[in-house]
């Protein structure tokens, strides 16, 4: 019954043109309502518009424009705000970023690997640059992690649940109580990445990770909304222990950073939060990054493919080699070959990149070949400073960082 009656509400305005349109719809961007029925997509209008008329204090002319584009299918919100868009959910301060498509964040410390897994838990996707200027701030691994899991998902009673992650420790053993929110997640995910470098340890830190709080498959997610699905977040502790261990007495190498963002995408995408859309950035003359995914399916004796298991986890994102100097001619078609056998080496040319993210400055054709001399030659800093004395330190290392990609930008 219910059924019927969400196909009666449903208006036919989707063009017979588009016969993927109402699953694609009612699967991504129609939200439960309170009376347990599917929005419209009239209603997902209104309520998109509503929270950008409140957000953007739109006058009513700028309203009538969006309303009319909207419906009459011409131009739409970000995907996001089709999904989270005029929500008690996305007014909250904390929430905020859940409205972008995409992000980009610059992988240097702890806390932005908890960063990007909050992002992409809100339904972003993710880009990591991941070049030796940021990753090199990353303290060495000194600890081995020996992770246990316990618990069975869903066990605790709802109302006994903790909604927050909360961490015990005695001498060299630490209880990691998984907090039953996006929170409590993402503290559990960093605070063992922190375990891995932590000095109050003598290089020996059993873990033991309770998964009893957190919610069981099929419940709701009140707020943010859809449903549950924690298939692998019990096997997410011991896979980015694996990588942990293998680098223990040495910095993180660029892939394993890789792989450890991967897998945090790999519990969030078997969560039905979204699909996979990451973005990766290794330095042009990086070779580990640049063949990272080479050979990722293998083939057995027995002429059966599989994935390179240890590897399988890179395929959560596209992986792009970063030139801070115009890359030639010849590394251009090698990039366009490898990219038409195999899907993979996307290349970026960074000072152009850069001279577009900042068309403010170089307003004409002139000043942006002057600057991209300048940036091939790596004086791309000394010539926003001639040119631009005004701009303070802060702005001039966050103009020259603009080339940081997402995967809508790809």
């Amino acid at each position: 019954m219910v059924r019927e009656l969400e196909r009666k509400r449903q208006s036919t305005q989707f063009p017979e043109t588009a016969p993927a349109a109402n699953p694609v719809f009612f699967r991504t961007y129609s939200r439960r309502t309170k009376a347990g029925l599917r929005e419209t997509w009239d209603e997902v209008c209104d309520r998109t518009l509503q929270g950008l008329i409140e957000l953007g204090k739109l006058r009513p002319d700028e309203v009538a424009i969006l309303k009319e584009m909207q419906q009459n299918l011409k131009a739409l919100p970000s995907g996001r705000w089709l999904w989270v868009g005029g929500t008690d959910w996305v007014a909250k301060p904390k929430n905020f970023s859940g409205a972008y498509n995409c992000t980009s964040t610059n992988l240097q410390d702890w806390k932005a690997f908890g960063l990007m897994m909050d992002l992409a838990m809100m339904g972003c996707g993710t880009g990591a640059v991941i070049e030796p200027q940021y990753i090199n701030q990353l303290p060495p691994i000194r600890n081995h992690l020996h992770v246990t899991v316990q618990g069975e998902i869903g066990s605790t009673p709802k109302h006994l649940r903790r909604e927050y992650t909360e961490i015990h420790i005695e001498g060299n053993s630490v209880t990691i109580h998984v907090g039953d929110s996006r929170e409590g997640w993402v503290e559990s995910y960093q605070t063992l990445l922190e375990l891995s470098t932590d000095e109050r340890f003598s290089n020996e830190v059993k873990v033991l990770v309770d998964i009893s709080d957190v919610r069981q498959a099929g419940e709701t997610l009140n707020g943010f909304g859809g449903v549950a699905n924690p298939v692998k977040l019990p096997g997410l502790y011991q896979r980015c222990a694996s990588i942990l261990n293998q680098a223990v007495g040495r910095q993180l190498n660029s892939v394993e950073c890789c792989l450890l963002i991967d897998e945090a995408a790999v519990t969030i995408v078997a969560g039905n939060i979204r699909r996979s859309a990451g973005m990766r950035q290794f330095n042009a003359d990086d070779q580990l990054g640049a063949t990272a995914k080479d050979n990722l399916w293998q083939q057995d004796e027995q002429g059966n493919w599989r994935i390179d298991p240890k590897r399988d986890a890179l395929r959560m994102a596209n992986h792009t080699r970063v030139f801070h100097r115009k890359p030639t001619l010849e590394e251009c078609v090698d990039a366009v070959r490898k990219q038409y056998y195999s899907g993979e080496g996307a290349i970026q040319w960074a000072g152009e990149a850069a001279a577009r993210a900042n068309c403010d400055l170089l307003t004409t054709q002139a000043l942006k070949v002057d600057f991209l001399e300048a940036y091939n030659q790596g004086t791309a800093k000394q010539w926003l400073q001639e040119h631009y004395p005004n701009l303070d330190a802060n702005e001039l290392e966050h103009r020259l960082a603009r080339y940081g990609l997402n995967p809508c930008g790809k």
